[in-house]
């Protein structure tokens, strides 16, 4: 038993409730017997007390590797029923939500993964669930836009995404706050990005700081025909240092 306890604590399984019984090589992967099990309460629906009755069948839940090995949790959750209406209930737990197969850690697992440049192939391969488990976490990533708001400040970037393709983001200048992530940097998919906003909302802002690639410029004073465009000084001397480079290997040329 103590030794169950501490594959348990391995495995980061915290719920005092959940007994390991046994550990299975399945030779492709490593199942983990185990029940949960605790004294009966009291009934949701008619508050009498409920008794003990049995155990549901195995449910398979899918857990992060251990040792190399991909690992299944094998649960047999206890059953409860009603001494007076005798509704049925079911043991729940910290490790899974309710009427859930994907337990906590591994959704927790998967966020971190689609957050660093893991392909959701390689996601699905490494954590052992399928696409759609991965594309429904993927979704509550989704950026909500409040339309009826833009910062008086705000600055304009882009970033690396994908290999050999830019993505744009904006955000308030001030508090650093994202304003919008987009899939490319041309001016059509900002243009229909922001004018979204009303003439209204967009007239509010007042300066736009932004890099010196070209089209921002000419774009950025058709969106917001009020807003002042400051370039980056980063940007700034980030090209006269190129510059200065570009000059320094020609004169070294020049000696060869």
């Amino acid at each position: 038993m103590e030794q169950f306890n501490f594959i348990a604590q391995l495995l980061g399984i915290k719920d005092p409730n959940i007994t390991i019984l046994e550990i299975v090589d399945a030779r492709s992967h490593t199942e983990v017997i185990a029940k949960l099990d605790y004294p009966a309460s009291k009934c949701q629906h008619c508050q009498g007390q409920m008794a003990k009755y049995d155990f549901q069948k195995p449910s398979k839940i899918p857990y992060l590797e251990c040792a190399g090995y991909k690992t299944l949790i094998c649960l047999r959750k206890r059953r409860f029923r009603c001494s007076i209406c005798g509704k049925m209930a079911v043991a729940e737990t910290s490790l899974v939500k309710k009427n859930h197969q994907i337990p906590v850690i591994l959704n927790q697992k998967i966020a971190q993964k689609l957050i660093e440049k893991v392909t959701m192939t390689a996601i699905t391969e490494s954590l052992a669930v399928s696409t759609s488990t991965v594309i429904r976490k993927l979704k509550e990533f989704q950026f909500k836009t409040d339309l009826t708001w833009l910062p008086t400040n705000m600055s304009w970037d882009e970033y690396g995404f994908k290999k050999g393709k830019m993505s744009f983001i904006a955000q308030d200048f001030d508090s650093l706050k994202i304003l919008a992530i987009l899939d490319g940097r041309t001016q059509a998919t900002i243009r229909n990005h922001f004018l979204r906003y009303s003439r209204a909302v967009r007239n509010r802002v007042k300066v736009i700081t932004m890099d010196m690639f070209s089209p921002y410029y000419s774009l950025a004073k058709q969106l917001f025909p009020m807003a002042k465009i400051v370039l980056d000084h980063f940007h700034i001397v980030q090209h006269m240092s190129r510059a200065v480079n570009r000059l320094r290997i020609q004169v070294m040329n020049q000696f060869d």
